[in-house]
């Protein structure tokens, strides 16, 4: 039996751990919270769940060496160091996460050694890349001009859990869901490059209508251009790549990135301080005597909506209170874990989204594929869409499935096309549509 090391028990690692002990794999679930492991588990008689302190160097190798592959579910960061024990071990290595410079540094070692480093096989990135790929190698096939690309991805709340003024709740990392509003973008949009700092990168959100599912807001998602020299897209007029929110988000985080209050640094110490007042001080600003008046002298139409946006995160709340070294991202990080949990009756969203633009024989045609999922009583949407096609990749690692070798996303056919099969095997079709184009 094939032994399979997990590394973090977080949101999204109940589904990868149940698809690969359904499948007869043994599993070793590592957490620092060996209870949260043990639930995970829930009791399989293939599964083993661990307390680990992640630093404990020694302890962390002697798992990864009695592995067959090697899965990090911890923060990114941690990523590269989990990856070069596998390397070191002769272990194959895999990831949902975003391939960074510290793994791509590792490829001609990882090939010298025949593994397999992959990553980037979950939602965003991941499906994203495969439902992608499919339709570019399709078009190819049948000699098509591929002119633009756009494509959305989100994890939102159901229209029925969409139920606070920013209408979002978290459904992974809040971290990375509050550190992408500030995360620089760079597109292209018919022929034109667009370039944007993190700060004006909500400036650029765009209407999106899917039909049967709703109107959105889609937020420019980082370097959509790197993107699309992978896919081959280099000689597209558009290639964007958006993230996915109901109508509002970008105008009222917009706002608070113009008083400050989302930023890194400067960090600041605080004893027993009122949050608001903490992050204007961290804006370089005095505290306001009356809060209400001074937003409606910011923001004039708006200010209604910003008010109840805020307090919906308890930043009005005399009671939210503030102690230790903060930062305004720590702190606007606190109040979003606070307040923008799912009840045990609500159910999250994904939706995954792509436009094509192609041309043959001088005729364009508009191609859309559109995934959709809502959580249910076993669990998040986001969790399943995250975790099972990191587990049906770790299975073709497993069974030797994949012929490539190196550090690699999953851009291949011999990879996306059985994932996205089982995938739909599972319940899970996404629906692609095409449609002629006037000129």
């Amino acid at each position: 039996m094939k032994k399979v090391l997990v590394l973090g028990a977080g949101m999204v690692s109940q589904p990868l751990v149940h698809y690969l002990l359904g499948k007869g794999f043994a599993i070793t679930l590592c957490d620092m919270n060996s209870q949260r492991a043990a639930e995970v588990i829930g009791g399989h008689p293939n599964g083993t769940a661990l307390g680990l302190d992640i630093t404990k160097e020694a302890r962390v190798i002697e798992l990864v060496c009695d592995a067959d592959l090697v899965i990090s579910l911890l923060p990114p960061p941690l990523h590269p160091k989990i990856a070069r024990y596998a390397l070191d071990a002769g272990k194959n290595f895999l990831t949902a996460s975003y391939l960074t410079p510290e793994l791509e540094a590792m490829q001609e070692e990882v090939l010298k050694k025949g593994l397999i480093f992959l990553n980037e096989v979950g939602l965003d990135p991941g499906l994203d890349h495969m439902t992608a790929m499919e339709m570019i190698d399709d078009f190819g096939s049948q000699g098509f001009e591929i002119l633009g690309f756009d494509s959305h991805c989100g994890g939102i709340p159901s229209q029925r859990a969409a139920n606070n003024p920013l209408r979002y709740k978290l459904s992974w990392s809040p971290a990375g869901v509050l550190g992408a509003i500030t995360r620089a973008s760079r597109f292209r949009r018919e022929g034109a490059l667009v370039e944007v700092p993190g700060e004006n990168k909500l400036r650029h959100a765009e209407v999106l209508h899917i039909p049967g599912a709703g109107i959105f807001e889609s937020n420019p998602n980082a370097d959509s251009l790197y993107y699309g020299e992978r896919y081959g897209l280099q000689n597209a007029d558009t290639v964007r790549r958006g993230t996915l929110r109901y109508p509002g988000w970008a105008q009222f985080w917009l706002f608070m990135i113009s008083l400050g209050m989302v930023g890194r640094e400067p960090e600041m110490a605080f004893d027993d301080e009122q949050a608001l007042d903490a992050l204007f001080k961290l804006g370089g600003k005095e505290p306001p005597v009356d809060i209400y008046s001074f937003v409606a002298e910011q923001a004039e139409a708006h200010a209604s909506v910003h008010l109840e946006a805020m307090e919906s995160l308890g930043l009005l709340n005399p009671a939210s209170r503030v102690s230790g070294t903060h930062s305004a991202f720590s702190i606007m990080l606190d109040r979003m874990q606070a307040t923008m949990q799912y009840r045990k009756d609500e159910r999250d969203l994904v939706l995954l989204h792509h436009e094509f633009v192609a041309c043959k024989d001088g005729k364009k045609v508009k191609w859309t594929s559109t995934l959709m999922r809502e959580g249910d009583e076993e669990g998040t949407a986001m969790a399943f869409l995250v975790g099972i096609p990191a587990g049906i990749a770790a299975r073709l690692i497993l069974e030797e499935r994949i012929s490539a070798r190196g550090v690699m996303i999953p851009l291949d056919k011999e990879i996306y096309e059985p994932l996205l099969a089982e995938l739909t095997e599972l319940g899970l079709p996404h629906e692609i549509q095409k449609n002629p184009l006037s000129e």
